[in-house]
């Protein structure tokens, strides 16, 4: 798996539907732990609510999944705001949508209408973003060499984590798994080979 991608912050959107008011909550880099408190803050946050439905997919390739109707109907509601999370191929990323109950009932396929319906409107609203899988490289090269470095560390397949300075230059650099190869060589390249670079083997998923 080389990326995913996931909803960047957390958004709100609001909707009445024959009288009742659904509060779509969506928010995202968030793992099961996260996802679970998430969904009790919107509790508390609502907590006069008639349902807090929610759903959310925990992990980067999208096996963990967990929704709840939360007295809704089975399948009118945490399964609808679920196939929203997976129609935009998230990870990650949590909703919850809010009903306060307009005392006219809307039937199992208005129920579904409904809660998709908010799910994707609040989805369409949200910053998503992709973190790529990249794994760090450590290099090390003379002053006379930084500003090319530099230059290439910031690289749009590259993110930098850390440089320390003494008699040359140590940097640590994220470079996405697929680009790694063709990083060394640029590298090698701008240096005319004075830069040693050396993969570490770890890796992680980032922003770059």
């Amino acid at each position: 798996m080389d990326g995913y991608r996931y909803i960047d912050g957390e958004y709100e959107v609001r909707q009445e539907i024959k009288r009742s008011v659904f509060i779509a909550t969506v928010k995202g880099e968030l793992d099961a732990a996260g996802a679970e408190e998430f969904v009790r803050t919107i509790r508390k946050r609502y907590p006069d609510a008639t349902h807090n439905c929610y759903a959310y997919i925990s992990d980067e390739l999208g096996n963990a999944t967990r929704f709840s109707d939360d007295g809704e109907p089975g399948g009118t509601a945490g399964q609808p705001i679920l196939d929203a999370l997976k129609k935009q191929n998230l990870r990650k990323s949590a909703i919850v949508v809010t009903r306060y109950f307009g005392g006219i009932k809307l039937g199992a396929g208005g129920l579904v209408g409904a809660y998709s319906g908010a799910a994707a409107t609040a989805l369409k609203v949200a910053k998503i973003s992709e973190k790529q899988r990249c794994e760090k490289v450590a290099i090390s090269c003379g002053y006379a060499d930084l500003s090319a470095v530099d230059k290439l560390a910031r690289g749009e397949n590259c993110a930098l984590d850390k440089v320390e300075y003494g008699d040359g230059i140590d940097m640590l650099v994220f470079v996405r798994s697929d680009k790694t190869e063709a990083f060394a060589e640029a590298v090698n390249e701008a240096t005319a080979g004075r830069a040693v670079l050396t993969k570490t083997g770890v890796y992680e998923f980032k922003k770059l």
